[in-house]
């Protein structure tokens, strides 16, 4: 995929995360997590999609 895209998917997917940990974190969740944390589960998050859209061409 183009680096510009994976950087522009990994900087919206790190605000859905944030979010969604923002509305349930204070209830339900064990810790808050850190800023890093997030947007390492941003990176992984693309990286799945990366290889399911590398499995999907090859299908093709």
């Amino acid at each position: 995929m183009d680096q510009e895209l994976v950087s522009r998917l990994e900087r919206e997917l790190e605000r859905a995360v944030a979010t969604a940990v923002k509305k349930i974190a204070a209830k339900r969740l064990p810790m808050q997590p850190s800023r890093q944390t997030i947007h390492l589960m941003a990176k992984a998050a693309v990286s799945v999609y990366e290889a399911a859209a590398a499995a999907h061409e090859r299908r093709d």
